[in-house]
């Protein structure tokens, strides 16, 4: 049987507690060590030139991070790809597509509600999906979640770290959630510290601090996820955010830092029910069985205990928005869109783009 998501981050970062969990948290520490070097050992021939990253003809913007998953890198991509429509230019997304289906994964579902008109070519080699978007018209490539994919070489790379839990609590996988060991940041030219909103400020100066000791020498940012609409998933209609101060809610989410999630419904003056959120794994599907046998139950128990309505994610959304899955009135369930916002060195971040448009 899997292991769920969330008992795989309560065993690794130590909420789960007893001999088993210890003998398990050795395991996986014995484990690290082999993944470890075989990352390292990758990096190795690419640093030395035994191995080299394939050039396309035009510039490519890598928006990545060090861990897996978490940061908020969806709404940064989005951020870019807008930002070099700004700059006159006509932007395609790749990415590898990881556990796509035939209508594509949950980012580029929820890329294409934010970005109607853009290219996304899904590949998992990469530089073959350059090629073609590039062969369909695209004049710069936004790499999405490719720092650690060396064979397609990139112009920039932009490196996300989640302000609340960084590094992943400081280990590789599969101890902790680091894909390369954080010395690898001196790759990357600029750093983005999300969800800064709900960091405080000298935890941000100790991160800065860190990745500095490691080796970083780019332009650092802050950046929020910042709340921009409520959406009633069963028409479409659209509500102030307003509408969720002082109300109790029912949080349900399959993202890669639930916390995140409810750090800004707590921002909106909205209360988390006593029931907590309903975490489900990262790129959870959403098919009747999970909404009548999860979703559903949980929202509907959490009224019991004064919550008005159930709400979610736009990257949850996007699965099942507009399919029959048994919605009822009793039971309204909403959409909390956010934007990304950069709130320190903004300029700095698009003079970065510009530069590297112009060669």
């Amino acid at each position: 049987m899997p292991v769920k998501q969330r008992d795989f981050i309560d065993l690794i970062s130590g909420n789960k507690r007893g001999p088993l969990a210890a003998v398990k948290r050795g395991v996986l520490r014995f484990a690290s060590w082999f993944f470890t070097l075989g990352a390292v050992t990758r990096l190795l021939l690419y640093r030395t030139g035994l191995k080299s990253g394939s050039k396309v003809d035009v510039p490519v913007i890598c928006v990545g991070n060090l861990t897996t998953g978490g940061t908020g890198k969806t709404p940064a991509v989005a951020w870019v790809v807008h930002a070099l429509i700004e700059l006159g230019r006509k932007p395609a997304i790749v990415s590898r597509g990881y556990r796509s289906d035939e209508s594509g994964n949950d980012e580029m579902k929820v890329l294409s509600e934010l970005l109607p008109d853009t290219p996304h070519v899904q590949d998992p080699n990469r530089t073959a999906g350059a090629k073609r978007a590039i062969a369909e018209g695209a004049d710069c490539i936004v790499l999405d979640d490719g720092f650690s994919h060396l064979r397609l070489a990139r112009d920039l790379d932009i490196l996300l770290f989640d302000a609340l839990n960084p590094f992943g609590f400081g280990r590789m996988l599969p101890r902790g959630l680091l894909r390369e060991p954080l010395s690898s940041v001196r790759r990357a030219k600029f750093a983005i510290f999300t969800r800064a909103d709900v960091a405080h400020k000298d935890r941000l100066r100790d991160l800065e601090d860190t990745i500095r000791c490691k080796g970083f020498v780019g332009d650092i940012a802050h950046s929020a996820h910042e709340a921009v609409k409520l959406i009633r998933i069963s028409d479409g209609e659209e509500f102030s955010l307003t509408e969720l101060k002082d109300k109790i809610v029912a949080p349900f989410c399959g993202i890669g830092n639930p916390r995140g999630f409810e750090r800004t419904l707590e921002s909106l003056g909205a209360v988390i029910s006593p029931l907590g959120t309903l975490r489900l794994d990262d790129h959870q599907r959403y098919d009747d069985a999970l909404m009548q046998g999860q979703v559903i139950p949980f929202v509907r128990t959490a009224r019991e205990s004064g919550a008005v309505a159930g709400i979610c994610t736009q990257k949850d959304a996007v699965k099942f928005r507009g399919h029959n899955v048994g919605l009822e009135a009793e039971v309204p369930l909403y959409e909390l869109r956010v934007a990304f916002r950069v709130t320190l060195n903004e300029t700095a971040l698009r003079d970065k783009l510009t530069e590297i448009l112009a060669g």
